[in-house]
């Protein structure tokens, strides 16, 4: 199979024609799956924002920079205990929302809100299994060398070594990053045949794609930033009830719009590299 190359550009304007030709579908799905839920999150669950590093600092005995770690673990880890359902249902809708919305911009025809829906549910499973036997392959492949330099090596050894790892690890992150599109768009369930053809999809495109996404974070976290800091400020003076609700829906405001951006990113960098699908090849020669 020859492998094509992404064209950042190109790849940026199908991104800006998907999101304007799917503007109405993405908006409610966004709403639906990212916002709503992240919404919810953040006012029934108003802890998660502040009292576990508020915990961690004023913890009695916390008089180290250790003590101070283990503490802010106890707090996250109390937190998670205590509501887990509210956080499983949230990260369960991120999920289908998601795998959903990228079976929505299949070039495969044109399905409804209903039927991306239902190819969103049903790749759940293997998107999830394929998920955890990435990472398990990744852990493997990076944790088991790093244990072995970190026992046997000096610690300047083992601290370039890690740096090392990291390198390695950003690079397993592009070579699966096209794992869920390969699942909701190509249909492929396999969870084994998912990684390896993302892995075949991004051959030769690594630092294209990973300067891509970098750009794209980048400038998208920077006016999110700006943006939320901004309307924030606001609702803070107002102050109250009211800069709480008004607070919550602004961060889950941006956090819907820029998990959007992403996945429809993701969507035109899969359309690019795998090329036309032989539905849209029929369609052009009809």
């Amino acid at each position: 199979m020859e492998n094509h190359k992404l064209d950042m550009g190109k790849a940026w304007t199908q991104t800006t024609a998907l999101i304007g030709a799917n503007r109405d579908l993405l908006s409610v799905m966004a709403g639906l799956f990212f916002f709503l839920p992240s919404f919810a999150a953040a006012l029934f669950l108003p802890e998660m924002a502040t009292n576990a590093e508020i915990g961690a600092v004023r913890s009695a005995g916390a008089v180290d920079e250790q003590a101070q770690v283990q503490a802010l673990m106890d707090q996250f880890a109390a937190m998670y205990a205590a509501n887990w359902p509210t956080l499983l249902l949230v990260t369960v809708a991120g999920f289908v929302g998601s795998m959903s919305l990228l079976a929505l911009l299949t070039d495969r025809g044109n399905p409804t809100v209903g039927e991306a829906l239902g190819t969103g549910l049903r790749s759940i499973p293997s998107y999830i299994a394929a998920q955890i036997l990435s990472t398990l392959a990744a852990g493997i492949a990076l944790g088991v060398p790093f244990a072995i330099v970190a026992a046997a090596a000096p610690a300047g050894v083992a601290v370039a070594f890690a740096l090392l790892l990291v390198v390695a690890m950003i690079y397993l992150v592009i070579k699966f990053s096209l794992i869920a599109p390969v699942i909701a768009i190509d249909g492929e369930r396999n969870p084994i045949t998912a990684i390896a053809r993302s892995w075949r999809l991004t051959k030769g495109n690594s630092f294209r794609i990973f300067a891509f996404f970098m750009l794209l974070f980048i400038v998208t976290v920077i006016i999110g930033s700006l943006v939320q800091g901004i309307l924030t400020l606001i609702f803070a003076a107002v102050g109250g009830e009211v800069a709480r609700i008004g607070t919550a829906a602004v961060s889950a405001l941006v956090n819907a719009v820029l998990t959007v951006i992403f996945l429809v990113v993701i969507a035109a960098v899969h359309r690019q590299l795998a090329g036309a699908s032989p539905e849209r090849l029929a369609e052009t020669f009809e």
